[in-house]
């Protein structure tokens, strides 16, 4: 914006930067024990205040008013909009960086002032979504000078940490359904963008020739209408392609491994209730069956090479969404 900004733009920007820069911090602050918790209630903060900034710049009138007209306050002051109603003014219902904020916003009353360490992992995704589209949004409104990129550094990782699997707490058994069920309702197209949830891959990048200009990790964003960032990309993608080897039945999961991904998702349940869920929902033939292919291929595939069957991320979701979110 070339456009002057006034005092209180100025004021709103900074209260922004400041709690978006405090979330970041406390996300990866390594003792933290209320990591999502604060995170969460810091950037809604930090999105509400960027709204507002805009909302001012853009001479729009925030302040919910009485009927008769004059301005609801509170404790003397202006009730200005929350930000679930500043979203729907800038955002179409569909568009994935409101559902995305959405998701947090509805998260918050769920986990403020909770210690919930099962989230910290489940919501890897949607967090980095939050804050990248934060930045994208705060420099597209307000310019480069804004910037958070310069001040943040990628937190040094231990890959092991991320495999572990910790004991789940009712409340975190109740948090896990409702962020379940919530992405549940998305759209596809939705869920697997970017904006509403980050996926990357992180791998070793091997040079011979290191040059003084190299860096150790370097972003490269997925944006379609960026010719040098899309180049970037797909060299990046041919590199990983180029490591990987051919492996039957990648995508499919034993019956021990669905089990141990409802153990994740906070589900503990046993081989022979397993059994009985595929018995139910006549997924796949019995054992002693003439025809062993007809499976519901959705959710179960025959192995003819090994005579078993092998289940989808698919059956997992649908045990949570059918059985396991109502208890």
């Amino acid at each position: 914006m070339s456009k002057r900004l006034s005092r209180s733009i100025k004021e709103l920007l900074d209260k922004s930067i400041d709690s978006a820069t405090q979330a970041i911090s406390t996300y990866n602050d390594p003792r933290s024990s209320f990591r999502t918790g604060n995170f969460t209630v810091l950037m809604i903060i930090a999105w509400t205040a960027l709204m507002h900034a805009y909302f001012e710049h853009e001479k729009v009138n925030y302040f919910y008013k009485e009927r008769n007209g004059r301005y609801k306050r509170i404790d003397g002051d202006k009730m200005a909009w929350e930000l679930s109603r500043s979203v729907k003014e800038i955002f179409n219902d569909t568009d994935p960086i409101r559902k995305n904020i959405e998701l947090f916003i509805k998260l918050r009353n769920k986990i403020e002032h909770r210690n919930l360490p099962a989230l910290d992992k489940e919501l890897i995704g949607e967090s980095q979504a939050l804050v990248l589209n934060f930045e994208d949004w705060l420099v597209e409104k307000f310019g480069e000078q804004y910037a958070l990129i310069d001040t943040l550094f990628v937190p040094i990782q231990l890959s092991r940490s991320l495999k572990r699997t910790l004991p789940v707490s009712k409340d975190e058994k109740s948090a896990l359904n409702f962020i379940n069920n919530y992405r549940g309702l998305l759209e596809a197209e939705v869920e697997n963008s970017q904006q509403y949830s980050f996926k990357a891959y992180l791998i070793p990048k091997i040079s011979n020739h290191r040059s003084s200009s190299d860096l150790a990790i370097e972003f490269v964003k997925y944006d379609p209408d960026n010719p040098q960032e899309m180049e970037k990309y797909n060299k990046a993608i041919v590199a990983i392609k180029e490591k990987q080897v051919p492996v039957a039945n990648v995508n499919f999961l034993k019956p021990s491994m669905v089990l141990e991904k409802l153990k994740e998702k906070g589900y503990t349940k046993t081989m022979n209730w397993h059994t009985n869920m595929w018995h139910k929902y006549k997924v796949r033939p019995a054992r002693n069956a003439t025809n062993k292919s007809n499976c519901k291929s959705e959710y179960c595939i025959y192995d003819k090479l090994h005579n078993d069957y092998l289940y989808t991320d698919a059956w997992v979701q649908y045990l949570i969404e059918k059985e396991l979110s109502k208890q």
